[in-house]
């Protein structure tokens, strides 16, 4: 009896390594590819709930927020407008997001576009979407001088949980008729 109960735990503890080792492979390998694309069903799915990019946005896969920070870092890094600080928090009508957006280019920005994404208190992707996705688009039509800041505020619906946010900017147009799309 003692030596099945000892047979029993050695091949419950190797079943647990063996499991760990290989579920973290599969996420690491999984997260490597970390860019994906809106699909035209994503955006009919979400259609009357909260905005959802165009279908052929580029948006980050669903992973952890320090994942999707790195890897939004080398995608913005160069963008004419970015975003360092977005969050999602309670209003009086329900939930906002609030992107705080900087304009690093030498032009005054008349409108811009782009995506965030939604994750919990413990960093983990949260739905901003009607089909449980954890992006949603933000637009704004304020001027944004160079050099300054501006918070980007979009009323959201349906939120669960999401407290958590990171974002990019794909599009801008300038006062002087000059426009940024991401490629």
């Amino acid at each position: 009896m003692m030596k099945t109960i000892l047979i029993a735990a050695i091949a419950l503890v190797l079943g647990l390594i063996i499991g760990f080792v290989t579920g973290r492979f599969t996420m690491e390998r999984s997260w490597s590819q970390p860019y994906s694309q809106v699909t035209p069903s994503t955006v009919r799915k979400s259609a009357g709930h909260n905005p959802s990019p165009k279908a052929g946005t580029r948006i980050l896969k669903p992973m952890p927020i320090g994942k999707s920070r790195a890897a939004l870092k080398p995608m913005a890094e160069k963008d004419p407008v970015f975003s360092n600080i977005a969050a999602v928090g309670a209003n009086e009508e329900g939930v906002e997001l609030h992107v705080t957006v900087e304009n690093r280019g030498t032009c005054t920005v008349t409108a811009l576009s782009g995506v965030a994404y939604g994750f919990d208190a413990f960093g983990k992707p949260a739905p901003l979407l009607k089909g449980g996705e954890n992006f949603v688009a933000f637009e704004s039509k304020a001027p944004l001088e160079p050099g300054k800041k501006l918070i980007v505020a979009e009323v959201l619906k349906d939120i669960d949980n999401a407290t958590l946010a990171v974002a990019h900017v794909d599009h801008t147009t300038c006062a002087d008729g000059t426009s940024w799309t991401r490629q």
